[in-house]
């Protein structure tokens, strides 16, 4: 649903918060509200099919403020919270995947600049 997409980029920022090896994404309100998704990392016995080792899913999710505050100005009912929920999900999955993303490539730069670093101490 793009209108609740929009609502939620115009009213709420996201941050990406590492916890324990955990991941939580979090939807900060102009008035306040609060909301979270948190990932955690799949385990193996959980289903039976084999898992990627970065494989997260969703581990736990508070999202009544959010929620309350699109009924409220967007006139949602009951019959929308699949579609809020589906929503939530999609835009927490990008936000980690970017998050993991732009983490993965700074570690990859700053282990590039350690190397660089240590080459020029060995070739001096």
């Amino acid at each position: 649903m793009d209108v609740i997409r929009e609502f939620l980029d115009k009213n709420f920022k996201t941050i990406v918060t590492e916890i324990e090896g955990n991941y939580q994404v979090t939807f900060q309100g102009v008035g306040g509200q609060e909301g979270y998704v948190t990932f955690r990392k799949a385990k193996v016995g959980w289903n039976t099919k084999p898992i990627s080792q970065n494989t997260y899913l969703v581990g736990d999710a508070d999202m009544y403020q959010i929620v309350d505050t699109l009924k409220l100005y967007m006139g949602l009912d009951e019959s929308h919270i699949t579609e809020v929920k589906n929503e939530f999900q999609k835009i927490s999955i990008e936000k980690l995947e970017e998050y993991l993303t732009t983490s993965t490539s700074e570690e990859e730069v700053e282990k590039e600049n350690t190397d660089e670093e240590t080459d020029n101490l060995t070739t001096a």
